[in-house]
């Protein structure tokens, strides 16, 4: 289904929720949610242009 929807939680140590915090703020992204979407389709096309 497309719109199908897996939630995770997950604990991070300071120092990696500091670099989410930083790459949020650069990307102007309004939430940690948005972020982790980002980063995924972001690497995804890396994987899918070496393929």
């Amino acid at each position: 289904m497309e719109n199908e929807k897996h939630e995770f939680h997950i604990a991070l140590e300071k120092d990696v929720f500091d670099k989410l915090e930083t790459i949020k703020e650069y990307h102007g992204i309004k939430n940690i949610t948005e972020i982790i979407r980002f980063l995924i389709t972001k690497e995804h096309r890396e994987i899918k242009k070496s393929e």
